[in-house]
C-alpha cells in the first residue's frame, strides 16, 4: 500500500484514473465545487491530491487536501476523499499511521490539526485515529424576491 501526493505538473496524466473516485463525495455535496474545479485548483496548486495504491488493485482511494489558514495556526483539511467500494480499510490504516506521507505533509506545513467534512459513516472509521465529530453543518438557501 503507498499514498502518493501528486504533484500539480502530473495531474492532467493522472486525472482520468481519480476522476470518478473524486466526482462521488462531490456528489454528496452541495455543489459547491464542481469536478472542473476541482481540476483548476490541483493544476493551479490551491488544492493537493493523493492517491491510495494497492499493489492489487490499483488506485483504490483519493483524498483532496488544502492548507486552511487561520489567524492562529494552520489546518490540513480533506474536503474530498473518495474510495472504491470496500476498501477503506486497506487504504485508510496506511494513510493516517504516524509516519505515514499524510501526517509528514501536515507536519512539514504547520498544520496544528487535519480536519474532515465526512457523512456520519465516516466517523466509525475515524474515530480510533482520534477524530471525533466537532460539529455539523447545516445550510439554508438565501431567498431573493424579484
Amino acid at each position: 500500500m503507498e499514498l502518493i501526493k501528486i504533484n500539480s505538473n502530473a495531474i492532467e496524466v493522472t486525472w482520468p484514473y481519480v476522476k470518478d473516485l473524486i466526482q462521488k463525495p462531490i456528489d454528496r455535496t452541495l455543489v459547491e465545487r464542481n469536478i472542473d474545479d476541482i481540476y483548476y485548483s490541483l493544476i493551479h496548486k490551491q488544492l493537493t491530491l493523493w492517491v491510495a495504491v494497492d499493489k492489487e488493485d490499483g488506485i483504490i482511494g483519493v483524498l483532496i487536501t488544502q492548507i486552511l489558514f487561520h489567524p492562529q495556526y494552520k489546518v490540513l483539511a480533506l474536503p474530498l476523499v473518495g474510495s472504491k467500494p470496500h476498501t477503506i480499510n486497506k487504504w485508510l490504516d496506511y494513510s493516517l499511521q504516524k509516519d505515514s506521507p499524510l501526517l509528514k505533509y501536515a507536519k512539514e506545513n504547520n498544520c496544528k490539526r487535519i480536519e474532515g467534512y465526512i457523512r456520519s459513516g465516516w466517523l466509525k472509521f475515524l474515530k480510533k485515529y482520534g477524530f471525533k465529530k466537532y460539529n455539523t453543518v447545516v445550510t439554508k438557501e438565501v431567498e431573493y424576491n424579484d
